[in-house]
């Protein structure tokens, strides 16, 4: 059985404000302070059920495509969160602080 994505950063469930409970099917992910990403679960639509992913950071000089896409697990779409954000800062002379590489 293969092991599981073990995430590299925090990861928060969103609310719209603070009397609300986090959810389960939309989060973001920080790199510190550092929105770096976020992924939530389709509701509705041909994609139904699947999970989009969606690539952030920083303001930098040069963004990366593609920045978003679709994964049938959250586990899945977090690790392409990641791999943009790593990436994109690579790509900008600058690194995630996770990033061994």
């Amino acid at each position: 059985m293969p092991i599981r994505y073990q995430p590299l950063y925090t990861w928060r469930g969103t609310k719209i404000d603070e009397n609300d409970d986090p959810t389960d099917l939309d989060w973001l992910g920080y790199d510190g302070e550092i929105i770096i990403g976020r992924i939530r679960m389709e509701s509705g639509g041909p994609k139904n059920g699947q999970w989009r992913w969606s690539g952030l950071g920083p303001h930098v000089r040069q963004r990366l495509t593609p920045q978003q896409g679709f994964e049938a697990e959250p586990r899945k779409a977090i690790r392409k969160v990641e791999e943009y954000y790593h990436m994109l800062m690579r790509n900008n002379g600058a690194r995630g602080s996770k990033d061994d590489r």
